[in-house]
């Protein structure tokens, strides 16, 4: 059972994904806007109740940008590592530590999963 507070935030979710049907691709910036949520813990609520096995609405991508602006695919635990102990993420690509570490440089994004 979800607190009421929580639901308002999953049904203005919805309720963006079907007036925006043409958009699939959801940033954080786009996330907090369709939920109209302010707090990080709420949108990582909220993100892991629609990407994780209760909805699968969202596939999401944890991702690290380099000083270029060059997307670096990271793993969850990385991501999470990162932003409560300020460790460097390792690259799924590589399998390295990312050089020159900035954890504002950390983010994640969402797709919509349809088919």
């Amino acid at each position: 059972i979800f607190p009421e507070e929580d639901i308002f935030l999953f049904n203005n979710v919805l309720d963006f994904i079907q007036n925006n049907y043409d958009k699939n691709y959801y940033p954080i910036n786009v996330l907090r806007q369709a939920a109209g949520c302010e707090s990080d813990s709420d949108l990582l609520k909220l993100v892991r109740y629609f990407c994780g096995a209760h909805s699968k609405l969202f596939n999401i991508t944890y991702c690290y940008y380099d000083f270029d602006g060059e997307e670096i695919p990271i793993s969850a635990e990385c991501y999470y590592n990162a932003l409560i102990s300020d460790i460097s993420p390792i690259s799924l690509l590589s399998g390295r530590e990312i050089d020159d570490f900035d954890v504002n440089n950390i983010s994640f994004y969402c797709i919509l999963n349809v088919k």
